[in-house]
């Protein structure tokens, strides 16, 4: 009777270290299988009673007297096997005169095996030693990358993913995990949102970056940034992002909507890029989750206003968002080979120091996350799609232009917040702040009601639509003096009269407040990662023009009296 084999079980590979497929862990069992160190217990019984006869054969025969050649072809007819396959025995139980030693093993190769050419083995050795010897750790498509990149230089062919997945595996630099080896028994009846046609269905998501930025002026840590991205589903390709302190608001959506619709040579320039990134143009439809800053005013009627539909996950199915989530995924995999990563978890991070090693700042970094995307991302070959992002991207819109945004002045207006307020002859209060232009008077009758928005990043102006509703009005303080502040500050500010015992502070308190406050912040920005990341989203100072003085000189030792339209 035949002895029962004890069931093996599946073995869960971690990720190695993103993306590599489970077929990966089941290649690796059935090489397991053909190894040379087999569990007694796992070997079927015919080839347990072969080797055991094979053992005894080889074992007579190397106690023969040599030479040995009369003993090797007799010991040859009896076992039915060739006199090259005796001496190979023979060899093998020399070395290790055991039973596990002689049983038939399966075709094909061993564990271990190397098929490449040495050449080419010890570059990639080189390169695998170099990636786990890094503090952050990058992605298997650096190692690739490195790899061929070399492999140039040396003039001899680069070894594939599947090759440098293999070498990773077997080195055994990632830990054994329990993951699930088998798809869910009962996979969820919806399904996630697929388009074929360019900006039929964009994507918008936040998440936080895995690595800590410094200050300009102190290069010292000021936390991790949140960054904003806009991505299409049927190219593949990232539309917009933004990179902010804050955390995400309907400003950050509508600033990514922008760069999105609208074309980025100008926002290049100014950040002294030179690379190409053509996609733009208003999508049809934005995907997006249920968070409040979606479902803000400012975001749902200026998606109206332009023709996009807003379509939200259903609750509780991330997966619905799989596209976006996968590639933050690959991004923040990218960003852990920066310095100051604070890498996806605890476990990954290790004993490496962020903050010690952080030295990029918000525009570096960003200057870091448009390169990557426009410079490289678009250019590689994209594994769910089969094909380059940029090139499908090409030929669609060859084939469909993307009509332009007709006023882009007026695009990223429609997106701020807004709030409604009744202009008066000496204008009118937007969060206890006065507001005055001589235009007001001209263009609205006293007591007429507007939609007033304003940027939260910058309250020295706001914006007021005109009467004939084609365009905006930028409004400036009454008080042109008032220097740039944001809307945190000032409510920062209005606690701390509140609670001195002012209940309704004066637009003079709010500011002066606000002037200690910066004081502090600047006292302290050199030990305290609060008062830098404050000091770091300030507005910048020149942010209303001043106009070239006309006419004769003030004097300012005289009474000033209020115009005919200005009412003190």
């Amino acid at each position: 009777m035949a002895k029962a084999t004890r069931p093996r079980r599946a073995i869960g590979f971690s990720r190695v270290p993103r993306g590599i497929a489970h077929a990966g862990a089941w290649k690796i069992e059935r090489q397991l299988r053909n190894g040379t160190i087999v569990d007694i217990l796992d070997i079927d019984e015919n080839n347990w009673r072969n080797g055991k006869t094979r053992f005894e054969a080889v074992g007579w025969l190397a106690a023969q007297p040599k030479p040995r050649g009369k003993a090797i072809k007799m010991v040859a007819e009896q076992l039915v096997v060739s006199q090259r396959t005796i001496e190979r025995w023979l060899r093998l139980y020399q070395k290790n005169p055991d039973i596990v030693s002689l049983i038939p093993r399966a075709r094909g190769p061993r564990l271990g095996h190397r098929r490449i050419l040495p050449e080419r083995e010890r570059l990639l050795r080189a390169v695998i030693d170099e990636w786990a010897k890094a503090g952050q750790r990058h992605s298997i498509s650096w190692i690739q990358e490195e790899c061929a990149r070399r492999a140039r230089a040396k003039r001899i062919p680069a070894p594939s993913r599947s090759v440098i997945q293999a070498r990773i595996r077997d080195a055994g630099l990632e830990a054994l995990q329990n993951r699930r080896m088998y798809p869910e028994t009962n996979p969820p009846k919806a399904k996630p949102p697929r388009s074929s046609i360019p900006l039929e269905i964009v994507q918008i998501d936040h998440t936080l970056v895995d690595v800590m930025v410094v200050d300009e002026l102190h290069r010292k840590s000021m936390g991790r940034p949140w960054i904003t991205v806009a991505f299409d589903l049927a190219t593949r390709c990232v539309l917009g992002i933004h990179l902010s302190l804050h955390a995400p608001s309907a400003v950050s959506v509508g600033m990514v909507l922008a760069m999105s619709c609208l074309p980025k040579e100008a926002w290049l320039k100014e950040r002294q890029l030179d690379i190409e990134w053509p996609m733009q143009g208003i999508p049809k439809i934005v995907h997006l989750d249920n968070g409040s800053e979606f479902h803000s005013i400012a975001v749902t009627r200026g998606c109206d206003r332009h023709g996009m539909s807003l379509e939200y996950r259903p609750p509780g199915r991330p997966h619905f968002g799989g596209h976006i989530e996968r590639y933050l995924g690959t991004l923040m995999g990218r960003i852990h080979g920066l310095p100051g990563t604070t890498f996806s978890n605890s476990a990954a991070k290790g004993k490496y120091k962020s903050e010690a090693h952080a030295s990029m700042t918000i525009p570096e970094l960003e200057r870091w996350v448009t390169t990557e995307i426009a410079g490289r991302y678009h250019h590689y070959v994209h594994r769910g799609i089969h094909a380059v992002p940029s090139r499908v991207w090409e030929t669609s819109v060859r084939k469909t232009p993307v009509a332009p945004v007709a006023d882009p002045a007026r695009f990223l207006l429609d997106f701020l917040p807004a709030e409604t307020r009744r202009i008066g002859r000496d204008g009118f209060q937007v969060n206890r702040v006065r507001y005055w232009d001589p235009l007001l008077g001209r263009l609205f009758p006293s007591g007429t009601n507007v939609l007033v928005r304003f940027n939260p990043r910058d309250l020295s102006r706001v914006f007021v639509p005109s009467p004939d509703n084609s365009g905006y009005i930028a409004v400036p303080y009454a008080d042109l003096r008032r220097p740039p502040i944001t809307l945190a500050e000032l409510e920062r500010a209005r606690t701390i009269l509140v609670t001195k015992g002012d209940a309704r502070p004066r637009e003079d308190a709010l500011f002066k407040a606000a002037g200690k406050l910066r004081q502090i912040e600047d006292a302290a920005a050199r030990s305290t990662r609060r008062a830098r990341r404050n000091r770091e989203s300030r507005p910048a100072l020149a942010i209303v023009p001043t106009p070239p003085p006309t006419g004769t000189k003030p004097q300012y030792d005289r009474a000033a009296k209020p115009s005919k339209g200005e009412v003190w």
